[in-house]
């Protein structure tokens, strides 16, 4: 198999991808970025709340917390 890499702008590849799809299935393959595929897995598991966030200033306020009691006798 080989790979070929494509540059489409993002306004035709909706029409490039029914070129791709009057080939046979088993022949051509789509894959997707890993890096995509992760980010896309990461933000999903937040909106369906499976990944907890915690807001920047609550985080903040946590570590500051933390090096005030380490510290603070120094």
């Amino acid at each position: 198999m080989q790979v070929v890499t494509l540059e489409i702008a993002d306004d035709f590849i909706d029409k490039f991808k029914h070129v791709l799809d009057a080939f046979p299935p088993e022949k051509v393959f789509l894959k997707k970025d890993k890096i995509q595929n992760e980010i896309e897995k990461r933000l999903n598991a937040i909106d369906n709340g499976e990944e907890v966030l915690t807001p920047y200033t609550q985080g903040m306020d946590v570590m500051r917390s933390r090096l005030q009691k380490k510290y603070a006798d120094s």
